[in-house]
């Protein structure tokens, strides 16, 4: 396990993490030095890149250019992979 906390837990899977988050969690506003490919397996999402806002339903993927702000909202409970 690479990380939990009262949100939900993220698991290191080689280049990709695996991660869940509990309805009404947020992945706080960040950035990454390099692009980031976020594919949402299960649940809804309110997904901000910079100024703009989506509501996301999987299956998806969202793409978080490198230096970009981001921040998840997991409007249901959420599964996702991360590609770094």
């Amino acid at each position: 396990m690479l990380q939990a906390d009262e949100r939900g837990y993220m698991l290191d899977c080689d280049k990709l993490k695996a991660g869940f988050r509990k309805s009404g969690s947020v992945s706080g506003n960040h950035s990454h030095d390099v692009h980031e490919i976020l594919y949402l397996i299960q649940g809804e999402a309110e997904i901000t890149v910079d100024t703009e806002t989506q509501t996301i339903v999987s299956p998806a993927r969202i793409d978080f250019p490198a230096g970009s702000r981001h921040t998840v909202v997991a409007i249901t409970d959420i599964i996702f992979l991360e590609d770094r």
